[in-house]
């Protein structure tokens, strides 16, 4: 049995942990709906005025950064997936005078669609990107 006596946690080491907790946080938020995302960047918000000047500065900025754009662009592409949703299914249930009109028109956003489906791949890729590598950073005890 290790009889070394316990070493009392440093502020710079708890601090470490929140930064960690708020990336672990972000990181499993797609399959918990966002919500663990938002008590991430809630941890970030909050500690950020702590550490001014620190490297966890810059992972906090990092989080919150990461944070709002992922969920404005989001909420952006689900506005464009409903739409073209809509319009499709709408088109399926009501005869236009056009014959040509719900085919042409409904190409055109289903193009849409396919276009908003593979920007937001490319976001998701970029989102566990910049936590990814913010992780490790943090792991390596370096800024982002």
């Amino acid at each position: 049995m290790n009889d070394a006596p316990l070493q009392p946690v440093s502020a710079s080491d708890s601090e470490r942990l929140l930064v960690l907790l708020a990336y672990g946080l972000m990181m499993i938020a797609m399959p918990m709906g966002g919500v663990s995302a938002l008590i991430g960047v809630v941890i970030a918000h909050i500690r950020l005025g702590h550490v001014p000047g620190s490297l966890f500065e810059s992972h906090y900025r990092n989080q919150i950064r990461v944070f709002w754009t992922m969920l404005v662009f989001f909420l952006a592409a689900v506005a464009v997936l409903s739409i073209v949703a809509g319009e499709f299914v709408f088109s399926l249930f009501w005869p236009w005078f056009w014959p040509w009109h719900s085919i042409m028109l409904g190409g055109a956003w289903m193009m849409l669609g396919w276009l908003a489906g593979i920007f937001f791949l490319g976001l998701v890729i970029w989102y566990y990107w910049r936590l990814i590598t913010g992780f490790v950073r943090m792991l390596d005890d370096r800024p982002y």
